[in-house]
């Protein structure tokens, strides 16, 4: 069974995957589950109705293919088949309810497909009932239970699961299947130092699954230096260990790190997954790397596991092209997805780079566009949204989309999304209508929103409520008292020398020390590095000469520099 699995994995065709479906045929292994649920992943993306028939020969079929046919269906042209499947699916339930013998296969494979289905709290019910019943476990019982934990981060029960292994089974490590799921188990459940432990007592002789789970817990709690001597330290890596590695990157902000472990995987011949390739195009929005996330795009807009139906790259390509400038790239990619594939994801993808590009106007049609497809606009889709409009002057169409939050569509108004108010109400001069909203706000407001009403009283010359901004900022904290400079600055072109000292002085009493901003810049496909106030680059002079020139044009034609 591993081998057909393994062989189909590498599968690029469907007439590879047919011929190597034959063979489970041939052998007499069709109608098992476990062999045939990635043959009906396979074909359910282009050919659903032969998975459709695939499972429609298994005798038993868990709850983990019920649902994945269940959510198939609901994303194809023939939904209704979704609904005849869930009924099948409680069908399914009630049998094994209702069953007067029940062995340890029929509780391992209700088990493990209430954990394959999600309702891992269940697992842990009929496992209950399992021993109430004095029904023996085995390994394949160890293993469900053991994911079970993982997905409920259960380390209570997990330890308690891991004293059974061993009461039961001794030691696991010549048990590749249980060693990976013990590990991933207390990687899961933020254990890690456990974690390792178990990974160290295998001998050398833990799988790559185990080191991946634990290089990826390391990599998601910010411990990257961690998690990459355990990478480096795998004897073997898989395609999934690498992706751990580059999205640990990328979700730490080790951008630029995550781009050259992307580069050197597909030195060594490996295709990446989705998941990857996702991060290292996430990487390139980032870092401005506009050449190097067109190449990407350009490589695996063909890939394998692609073929047109995997949203999140596309949601990552137009994201990746609309924050490296791109827009109009990221229009075409966009207006090229098919309606069935676009989703509330790719719409506030497109939307966020038409904010940031200051096209207000746009981002309505597109909206307009995305309630008449039936999409329910997010959190994420208002922030888009409001600082479209706040960007282009669009303070009555700002004010109606934020009234229309909660009453129409049941969005809740957060932090994020009063924050694009007081910026779009301060740029249009309204200021005291944005303070008389951060006053009426249902939290207290953050040093966000005070720098941006401070921002705005600058451009605009009211230095009372600026006093008042700067006030809270300093009160909140002192690494936003850099903004008080601002005011000093400020008091300062007013006349008002004195005030402004004294505002100096408070600055300088709670030692403000403002960490350096820096930012990457591409070049015919080369990143540059630039960290505030350092001359160490070659071209620094040369950049600093271009920026004032910059500055003193759009001085001379009226534009007004805000902080």
């Amino acid at each position: 069974m591993r081998s057909l699995k393994a062989v189909l994995a590498s599968c690029k065709t469907i007439h590879q995957a047919l011929q190597i479906q034959a063979q489970a045929v041939v052998t007499g292994r069709h109608h098992d589950p476990f062999l045939m649920a990635p043959f009906i992943s396979f074909f359910a993306t282009n050919h659903l109705h032969h998975s459709h028939l695939l499972f429609s020969q298994i005798p038993n079929p868990d709850l983990f293919l019920f649902n994945f046919l269940i959510r198939a269906f609901s994303l194809s042209q023939t939904p209704h088949h979704s609904l005849s499947l869930f009924r099948d699916a409680h069908t399914a339930c009630k049998v094994f309810h209702e069953s007067p013998v029940r062995d340890c296969v029929s509780y391992n494979t209700m088990i493990n497909g209430l954990v394959r289905a999600g309702r891992a709290d269940c697992s842990l019910k009929v496992f209950g009932e399992m021993r109430g019943n004095r029904v023996e476990v085995d390994e394949y019982t160890l293993v469900a239970l053991l994911s079970a934990c993982s997905f409920l981060e259960d380390r209570g029960t997990g330890r308690v699961v891991h004293g059974l292994v061993y009461r039961k089974l001794g030691c696991v490590n010549e048990n590749e299947l249980l060693m990976n799921a013990l590990v991933d188990m207390y990687a899961k459940c933020g254990c890690l130092e456990v974690a390792e432990r178990v990974v160290s007592c295998g001998n050398g002789k833990s799988g790559v699954a185990a080191w991946t789970s634990l290089v990826s817990a390391y990599a998601l709690r910010g411990e990257v230096e961690v998690a990459r001597r355990l990478f480096d330290q795998m004897g073997e890596r898989d395609v999934v260990s690498w992706t751990a590695m580059i999205s640990g990157y990328c979700h730490s902000g080790c951008f630029q790190e995550a781009l050259e472990l992307f580069v050197e995987l597909e030195s060594l011949g490996l295709e990446p997954d989705e998941v990857a390739v996702v991060a290292a195009l996430a990487a390139c929005a980032r870092l401005g790397g506009l050449e190097l996330g067109r190449r990407i795009h350009q490589k695996y807009d063909g890939a394998s596991w692609h073929c047109g139906t995997h949203r999140g790259f596309t949601c990552a390509v137009v994201d990746m092209y609309a924050k490296c400038g791109s827009i109009d790239t990221a229009l075409d990619v966009f207006s090229r997805t098919r309606d069935d594939m676009r989703t509330t994801f790719l719409y506030n993808s497109i939307l966020s780079g038409l904010a940031h590009h200051g096209l207000g106007e746009h981002a309505m049609a597109v909206f307009e566009e995305m309630r008449l497809l039936g999409l329910e606009p997010d959190e994420v889709t208002f922030v888009a949204l409001l600082c479209a409009c706040g960007h282009t002057g669009l303070v009555n169409d700002g004010k109606r989309l934020f009234e229309s939050m909660l009453s129409v569509y049941g969005v809740s108004p957060q932090m994020e999304h009063y924050g694009c108010m007081v910026d779009l109400l301060g740029r249009a001069g309204g200021l005291d209508e944005a303070y008389y909203l951060i006053q009426n706000m249902p939290f207290k407001a953050n040093a966000v929103i005070w720098r941006s009403l401070l921002s705005a009283c600058k451009v605009h010359g009211d230095v009372t409520l600026a006093r008042l901004a700067s006030h809270e900022l300093l009160a909140m904290e002192h690494d936003h008292g850099a903004r008080n400079v601002l005011l000093s600055n400020m008091l300062t072109l007013m006349d008002k020398h004195d005030e402004a000292a004294s505002v100096r002085k408070a600055v300088d009493d709670v030692g403000i020390q403002k960490p350096p901003g820096w930012s990457y810049v591409e070049i015919n496909g080369v990143l540059h590095k630039f960290l505030a106030g350092h001359t160490s680059h070659p071209e620094a002079k040369a950049t600093q000469l271009m920026l004032r020139n910059i500055h003193m044009g759009l001085k001379t034609i009226g534009h007004v520099i805000s902080a």
